[in-house]
């Protein structure tokens, strides 16, 4: 795979993460904790306002058990932490939706 490929691969990927979000499939916190992670190899600008909101969430969940890690806590220990996770999503959501809807238009087929 050359490195264009590579680029292109993962913006496509962003691209299907974006929707995803968008359409419920992707739950917001990992969906945001995984655009965070692809933003180095997009090839954007390091100050890309829409890959900073996904860092920016990312950073401030980041001791939220979210995705797989959510397999690995106890279930007392989830239901303690529930409120917590959804006043995150409720804060993170108008932030990531408009950054989901730009990168969706920048990388979407």
């Amino acid at each position: 795979m050359s490195h264009e490929e590579y680029v292109s691969s993962c913006r496509e990927r962003a691209a299907d993460i974006a929707r995803g979000i968008l359409d419920g499939t992707v739950p917001l916190l990992e969906g945001c904790h995984a655009l965070a992670s692809l933003h180095a190899a997009l090839e954007v600008p390091e100050r890309d306002s829409d890959f900073e909101t996904f860092v920016v969430i990312s950073s401030e969940c980041d001791s939220l058990p979210i995705g797989a890690a959510r397999f690995k806590w106890a279930p007392d220990a989830l239901a303690k932490l529930e409120p917590e996770i959804q006043s995150a999503i409720a804060w993170a959501t108008p932030l990531a939706l408009p950054a989901c809807r730009s990168v969706l238009q920048r990388f979407g087929a």
